[in-house]
């Protein structure tokens, strides 16, 4: 704000007028422009008229006014001084922050260009070198003719049959003896066809036609049987084989008129065949029937004969029970005629022969009630 300095004066063309200072405000800012000097403000004529006193004011006044000027002056500059460190501390850091942008831009394009150098580095490693190609080249041709010159001399050589090494020999008998053991045990599996041999006294009709000629031989003394029932066949005795039986067909010729020695054959695959006791069944079967056969032709039986039978008669015996009813019977009908031919043993009646024969015979229509003759 403005204030008067008391007792102050200026001589202004003669009139004495009090002089007025204009200070700057408490906020140190000037309530007239920066840009006001000395010269714009009115002046005082401080001539030799005036009086002492009012020179001595005016000379004080100039030299303070001189001083605040200076001060303001020294102000400006400061001020100045410190807004220009400002504006360069300012781009300073803005460009800092350009060179970042710029070195964070240009950092990866200079790695792809390593990368792609490195690269390039690695498939020149890879590269033949070019007299490796000629190289190459020759070893192929020169391989090829080595292999053409060896088949013209194998060819050009007679060949010699090569005697097998002993350790060749001796792989060959292991392999034939593996092949043996797999096929024993495949029959061990898959039982061996059965097959035996019967008189045929004749084939009917039916039953009935049958059974009325079957009583008639029955009247003979002549075993027995009825097979299938249309038509039905008569069976009167029963071997292992067509020529054990040639000898018993000419003795049942005499008092049957009409008879045929046939085999039958039964199938391996049959399932009831698949069970232990049948099978053991068709081994004493086959012992019964060719042992029963030779003593009704005439010829004796070996002590070994009535050994393997009651050795076959033992393992069946030894074989679990069944609950098939027509195994029990095929069963029991076995067991039968080896009572006969023990009987038969002892005592050397034939009619014990003839009761084995019946219930050989009987056997027989069971089985093939289980397992049916191939055509």
């Amino acid at each position: 704000m403005d204030k008067q300095r008391p007792g102050i004066t200026v001589n202004i063309n003669g009139h004495p007028r009090p002089f007025t200072i204009k200070r700057p405000s408490e906020g140190n800012q000037p309530d007239e422009p920066s840009g006001h000097r000395l010269e714009d403000r009115p002046s005082a004529d401080f001539g030799n008229d005036g009086p002492p006193d009012d020179r001595h004011h005016a000379r004080s006044f100039q030299a303070d006014s001189r001083q605040t000027d200076e001060r303001q002056r020294s102000a400006r500059q400061i001020g100045e001084q410190e807004a220009e460190k400002q504006a360069f501390d300012t781009a300073k850091e803005e460009e800092a922050a350009a060179l970042e942008e710029a070195d964070e831009r240009i950092v990866p394009i200079s790695e792809a260009i390593q990368k792609k150098k490195k690269a390039c580095q690695t498939r020149r490693l890879w590269r033949l070198p070019p007299h490796a190609k000629s190289l190459f080249l020759a070893a192929a041709i020169a391989a090829v003719v080595g292999m053409a010159f060896g088949m013209t001399m194998l060819r050009l050589i007679p060949k010699e049959k090569a005697e097998p090494s002993p350790a060749a020999e001796a792989m060959t008998e292991l392999a034939e003896a593996g092949i043996a053991t797999g096929g024993e045990r495949a029959e061990s599996i898959m039982p061996e066809p059965f097959s035996i041999a019967v008189i045929q006294a004749g084939v009917y009709s039916d039953t009935k036609a049958a059974a009325r000629a079957a009583k008639s031989i029955e009247a003979a003394g002549v075993p027995v049987v009825v097979v299938g029932q249309k038509p039905a066949a008569l069976y009167i005795a029963v071997g292992a084989d067509k020529e054990g039986l040639r000898a018993v067909n000419d003795k049942y010729r005499k008092a049957v008129s009409s008879t045929y020695v046939k085999e039958l054959s039964f199938a391996p695959e049959a399932k009831a065949r698949q069970s232990d006791i049948v099978r053991k069944g068709e081994a004493l079967y086959g012992d019964m029937a060719a042992l029963s056969a030779a003593l009704l032709a005439g010829k004796g039986a070996s002590e070994e004969e009535w050994q393997a039978l009651s050795k076959a008669y033992g393992s069946l015996e030894k074989s679990e029970a069944t609950n098939n009813k027509t195994v029990r019977n095929y069963v029991e009908a076995l067991k039968q005629a080896y009572l006969a031919l023990a009987a038969y043993k002892e005592n050397q009646d034939e009619a014990l022969l003839g009761k084995a024969q019946q219930q050989l015979l009987e056997a027989l229509s069971v089985y093939m009630e289980l397992v049916p003759p191939r055509s």
